[in-house]
């Protein structure tokens, strides 16, 4: 698969841009309580942007904004990877996830998470192939 030339980004002069040309930019859920879904995103990582009371922005590695807005619960399924899995299922059940156990291999290790609401979270070690 050839590289892709791209322009690097305005301002920069870095040369050769080898990240892949697209990212996630917003994923959605709803949540009966959008707050309590804010502060537990919050809570096991994830960055504040902006909190409306009705709906909420929380940003994830890489920029991908995660949009919590009100409506019925417990219909999406998030995939993420993180550096430290054992941390991240630690983390997550400290902060009143229910976890699976940690599946090992083939091609990363993985475990299945439940958030408060009964959303699934897919956790993964992280399986980036060079620059992302």
């Amino acid at each position: 698969m050839p590289l892709l030339q791209r322009t690097p980004h305005s301002g920069s002069d870095i040369g050769e841009d080898r990240r892949p040309r697209f990212g996630i930019g917003h994923m959605s859920i709803t949540a009966a309580n959008v707050d309590a879904m804010t502060n537990f995103y919050t809570a096991i990582g994830l960055r504040l942007v902006v909190n409306m009371g009705h709906a909420s922005i929380v940003e994830l590695r890489g920029g991908t904004h995660l949009i919590i807005q009100s409506g019925e619960p417990g219909l999406a399924t998030l995939d993420f990877i993180v550096d430290d899995i054992d941390e991240a299922q630690t983390v997550l059940d400290a902060e009143g996830a229910s976890t699976s156990s940690i599946r090992r291999g083939h091609p990363h290790d993985r475990f299945i998470a439940t958030d408060l609401e009964g959303n699934t979270v897919v956790v993964n070690s992280d399986h980036s192939i060079g620059v992302v």
